[in-house]
Order: C-alpha cells, then sequence, then structure tokens
C-alpha cells in the first residue's frame, strides 16, 4: 500500500490510468462542498475545510484518491501532510489499510477542533460582558463575524458527517471489528462537534437579541425624553400663538406688568408639568438589577 501526495498538474500528467480522473479533476476544481464518490476497486473525494486561521476568508482544499492498494492526496495547501506525519512507523495490516489512512485523517482535522470551540466561546461570553457593560458601536459586526464562523464551522461539520456515513454504508460489511468501531467513534465525534456549534450559534443569536433589546430600550427612552420635552413646550407654543395675533383687546397686552406675568405663568406650567412627569416616574432613571 502506498501513499503520495501530487499536485493537480501532476496528477494530470501522470502515466497512471487512474479511472475517473476527469471527474475527479472537475469536482476537485467545482469543490463546492464536502463530498466521496465510489467507483470499482476504489473511491475518491474533496475536502472543503474552513481555515481556522481566518475563519472569514477562504477554504482550504484537499483531495483523496483512493485505488488498487494507493491512496494519493491532492494537498497544495499543505492540510493532510503534517497530519500523516504520524504515520510514518504504522505497519501494514491487509487490505483495509487504505480505510484506515483515511480514519487517521479525518481524526486528524478534527483533533484540535474542542479547544478552538473552547476559545471562540470564551471570546463570545466576552462578549456578552461587554454587552452588559456598555456595547461599542461595532458590536452587531463583531456578532455577525461569530455567526458566520460558526455557520462555516457547523456546515463543515455536516458535511464531513456525510461523507462518514457514506464510507461506513459503502464498506461497513468488510469493515474489520477494530475499524468498524473507529470510524462510528469519528462519526461520534464529528456528530459531537456539529452539537457544539450549534450551542453556540444559539448563544449569538440570544446574544443579538439581547442586544436588539437594549437598542429597543435606549430608543423608548430617547422617545420617552422628547415626548417630554413636547409636552412641556406644547401649552408654552399655545401660549405664545395666542399673543401673536393681533387683536387689540387682548388681557395684560397693555399692562406694565404683561410680561412678566407671562414669564411667571410659564414658568408655574413648566413646574406643573416637570412636578406631574416627576409624580408618574416618567423623569427617573431605570435602575440595574
Amino acid at each position: 500500500m502506498k501513499v503520495n501526495f501530487m499536485s493537480k498538474e501532476e496528477f494530470l500528467t501522470s502515466p497512471v490510468k487512474y479511472p475517473y480522473k476527469r471527474l475527479f479533476m472537475k469536482s476537485l476544481e467545482e469543490a463546492a462542498y464536502c463530498k466521496t464518490e465510489f467507483f470499482p476497486d476504489g473511491m475518491f473525494g474533496i475536502l472543503k475545510i474552513p481555515d481556522k486561521r481566518n475563519l472569514q476568508g477562504k477554504f482550504l482544499i484537499a483531495a483523496y484518491y483512493v485505488w488498487k492498494g494507493e491512496v494519493l492526496f491532492l494537498d497544495e495547501e499543505g492540510i493532510i501532510y503534517p497530519v500523516l506525519e504520524k504515520l510514518k512507523d504504522m505497519e501494514g495490516t491487509g487490505e483495509l489499510q487504505e480505510l484506515q489512512i483515511l480514519l487517521m485523517v479525518f481524526n486528524g482535522l478534527i483533533e484540535d477542533e474542542v479547544p478552538y470551540l473552547q476559545r471562540i466561546e470564551e471570546r463570545i461570553t466576552e462578549l456578552e460582558d461587554i454587552l452588559i457593560a456598555q456595547p461599542p458601536r461595532d458590536f452587531p459586526q463583531a456578532l455577525m463575524r461569530f455567526r458566520r464562523a460558526m455557520t462555516r464551522l457547523h456546515g463543515f461539520y455536516v458535511q464531513l458527517l456525510d461523507v462518514i456515513e457514506e464510507i461506513q454504508g459503502n464498506f461497513g460489511e468488510c469493515l474489520s471489528e477494530e475499524l468498524e468501531v473507529g470510524w462510528k467513534m469519528l462519526a461520534s465525534r464529528v456528530s459531537r462537534l456539529h452539537g457544539y456549534t450549534e450551542n453556540i450559534r444559539e448563544n449569538l443569536l440570544q446574544l443579538h437579541e439581547l442586544y436588539q433589546a437594549q437598542i429597543d430600550i435606549s430608543q423608548n427612552e430617547i422617545m420617552t425624553i422628547l415626548t417630554i420635552v413636547t409636552t412641556v413646550f406644547l401649552p408654552l407654543s399655545l401660549l405664545a400663538g395666542w399673543y401673536g395675533m393681533n387683536f387689540p383687546n387682548m388681557p395684560l397686552l397693555r399692562w406694565k406688568y404683561g410680561y412678566l406675568a407671562v414669564i411667571l405663568i410659564t414658568i408655574a406650567i413648566i413646574a406643573v408639568e416637570v412636578c406631574y412627569f416627576r409624580k408618574k416616574g416618567y423623569l427617573k432613571k431605570h435602575r440595574k438589577i
């Protein structure tokens, strides 16, 4: 059994007549999602993996091709090679060795996922603390970045789980007991990671709803203040409108203390309205729980 690495050009120009070469290269060029295809005596698959160094950036693409005792990897991104470094001392174990290689590769790809997701969860907890204190202006953008990252990881785990289940279904009857247990454990691990990302996405959704609730409360407070200001000045505007009319016989118009009387009436109206709003609790600040 051989394990080889090739570039796309080397695979296309290889003298070996690999079956379904064009279909394999077409799937690799498109790389829409993780997938696996089976054919007589072999199979090939595509891995579309989110880049943990930048989950907002491009995906990392790798491919595997299994045929007649050879496991071939097209790994120009350098994803699989570090994982296969652990296989140097592995001894041959018969006809299912190819599936052992794939099992170890898949396990290696998700080996550090739990600590990585825990770090993301800790950063989301920090966002919760920031939200409770005073959210910055770019808080929605930060939430959106986390949601997009979790969506990518969530989709990757779903696709990888489908690939694992297809391999189990296709080779289930000829798997040794050890390999069968290994593939089942791998499926269980990926399923738990999928559930983990689901929980994080729900937390992000709740955090977004909490942020929106705070925005609504803030807007309601602003509207309350504007309403109070409008209500305070409404009678004053009415008073000014009355005295703006040019009728000759208006009260206080020719009285020498008329201006002072209007000022005192204005102050009295404002004082009465402020006392009323204070009594109703509209001028009190909301205390934090």
